[in-house]
């Protein structure tokens, strides 16, 4: 007996060329794919509240054909998605002429066997139009989404190029993979373009992540050398900054105070110790005398407009403090004039100070607790929800070391879980299609990626899966049957041979098993060998001549 393998349906996004017909007919068929539709539809509809095409014909030749609900609704459904939905999307350039043509002509079976009063016929036309329509428009949404995420994925390499020379290697990984993406997506497999390039997106936030974190330590080091006076070292700090990052406006700042400082470092020492001894005046006279030697030098700038501030502040401070002992001892007249006296230095002070107060009180509370959320983010394994929550308090806070810290940890391990999970997938489509080895190295490989925290419904999922790997990791007895006549050989297992009956042990996965015979049609059988059906046998005979 002649054995047939009858291929599985598979489903294509089919792109109409632009170069296969003329012009003029394609515009032809184009126009009569839309009308003709809508026009049958307009004759089936001319009595009023009529049903559908096939409905109205079976009417009109007196046959007695009672069309129930549900069959009408699904008449209905596949007539929209011919007249509209498929419609658009072959003016879009979307879907072939060709595709629309074979649903149409689905369809006119559908209306004929309607109009034939063969109504589970006719039902059966309209699903296979439906469930291949909808499944068309399904991918092409599919596609959408892909190309979208390409677009995002994209601009988001190119705004952290600039760490490409300081980061090569995971740099260069991100551009592997999105190029991985742009392969699947050019050959049409948008789901793994789609994984491939939420993988870039997370390996580009561990990227941005880990050059943050990097930058704010260069960053402090640098400053406290600066604050030491170390010029050397907080200039080789402030270089590195640019190195990895050449916009850096803190990194250039600070450089441009290493600059200022350069020769002069002594006598700042010493206006700095009149300074920290309270002595503003005194330390103003030396700085004008020495930024008389040293015009335009921003550094004795800046550091004049601190010790006046300081003078001012603690004026306003003996003034307030005036105004508080003679409010507390009743004497009004002088509080109210040592206020004024503070309001002339401060005009807004009061109102400023309050503004500030509760800016610094809402940004204290607000950084306490996305520090506090993000942890608990981070421990529950919400590892995505961990990033943007740090992220968001270093957007409140750049100096935060935890919420810096907090964001690598929780970028590191986003991607970690993304690789995880994709793992994971793959395992259970391959055991779903009995290719057990492979599922086991995908197994290990999510084993491998796997992140400190898990939820305990994966945790579950991940015992499932590895109890069905390993019942399938025995070999299993098949019994294998022939004519004597004919050559069985197994794809990588066993080369072409003639017998009667033969005995195999193979481990549970997919074999190809092919007979040939010479003047007969080649056969070829899929076997699927699982260790969980018992006494599996498979019978390899050409019998068809050719």
């Amino acid at each position: 007996m002649t054995s047939i393998v009858r291929p599985q349906n598979v489903l294509f996004i089919e792109i109409m060329s632009r170069n296969q017909k003329p012009v003029v007919i394609v515009a032809i068929v184009l126009g009569a794919l839309i009308i003709l539709p809508l026009i049958i539809l307009m004759i089936s509809r001319a009595g009023g509240d009529a049903p559908q095409l096939g409905i109205d014909e079976a009417s009109s030749k007196g046959n007695s054909t009672v069309v129930d609900f549900d069959l009408r609704q699904l008449a209905d459904h596949a007539e929209k998605l011919l007249s509209k939905d498929l419609v658009d999307a072959v003016q879009k350039g979307d879907i072939s002429l060709d595709f629309m043509a074979g649903l149409n002509k689905e369809a006119n079976k559908a209306r004929s066997a309607l109009a034939s009063g063969k109504l589970e016929r006719a039902e059966q036309y309209y699903r296979s139009v439906v469930q291949t329509a909808e499944a068309q428009l399904a991918a092409l949404a599919l596609a959408d989404q892909a190309r979208a995420l390409n677009d995002s994925t994209y601009t988001e390499l190119q705004r952290l190029e600039y760490l490409q020379s300081a980061f090569i290697n995971t740099y260069r990984e991100a551009v592997e993979t999105y190029s991985e993406a742009l392969r699947s997506l050019n050959a049409g497999q948008y789901q793994k373009s789609i994984y491939s390039l939420l993988s870039t997106g997370a390996i580009l936030g561990d990227l941005e992540a880990r050059a943050i974190q990097q930058i704010g330590d260069i960053l402090e080091t640098a400053k406290v050398a600066l604050e030491a006076y170390d010029l050397s070292a907080a200039k080789n700090a402030y270089q590195e900054v640019l190195r990895i990052d050449s916009a850096n406006k803190s990194a250039t700042e600070g450089l441009v105070m290493v600059q200022a400082l350069e020769g002069i470092a002594e006598e700042v020492k010493s206006i700095k110790a009149l300074e920290a001894a309270g002595q503003y005046e005194a330390a103003l006279e030396q700085l004008d005398k020495l930024a008389a030697n040293n015009p335009n030098n921003p550094f004795l700038r800046n550091q004049r407009v601190a010790i006046e501030a300081r003078i001012l502040e603690r004026d306003y401070n003996a003034l307030v403090a005036q105004a508080t002992k003679a409010e507390a001892e009743g004497r009004l007249a002088d509080a109210i004039k040592a206020l004024e006296a503070a309001i002339a230095l401060k005009p807004t002070a009061e109102m400023q100070k309050r503004l500030v107060a509760l800016q610094e009180q809402y940004k204290a509370v607000r950084l306490e607790q996305l520090l506090v959320t993000g942890y608990d983010a981070l421990k529950a394994g919400r590892y995505e929800v961990a990033r943007d929550l740090y992220k968001e308090a270093i957007a409140l806070e750049p100096n935060s070391k935890e919420a810096r810290t907090g964001l690598e940890k929780a970028s590191s391990l986003y991607l970690a879980n993304i690789r995880y999970t994709q793992n994971i997938a793959n395992v259970s489509k391959y055991i779903k299609e009995g290719r057990y080895p492979l599922a086991a190295k995908f197994f290990n490989d999510a084993m491998a990626s796997r992140p400190s925290t898990v939820p305990p419904s994966q945790i579950a999922a991940e015992q499932k899966l590895r109890t069905v790997i390993d019942a399938q990791s025995q070999e299993v007895s098949v019994t294998v049957e022939s004519d004597k006549r004919t050559y069985v050989s197994i794809i990588g297992v066993q080369p072409p041979d003639r017998f009667k009956v033969t005995e195999l042990n193979l481990f549970p996965d997919v074999y190809i098993v092919k007979g040939t015979r010479s003047g007969y049609k080649s056969v070829e059988i899929e076997l699927k060998v699982d260790a969980t059906k018992q006494n599996q046998k498979i019978t390899v005979e050409c019998t068809e001549k050719l």
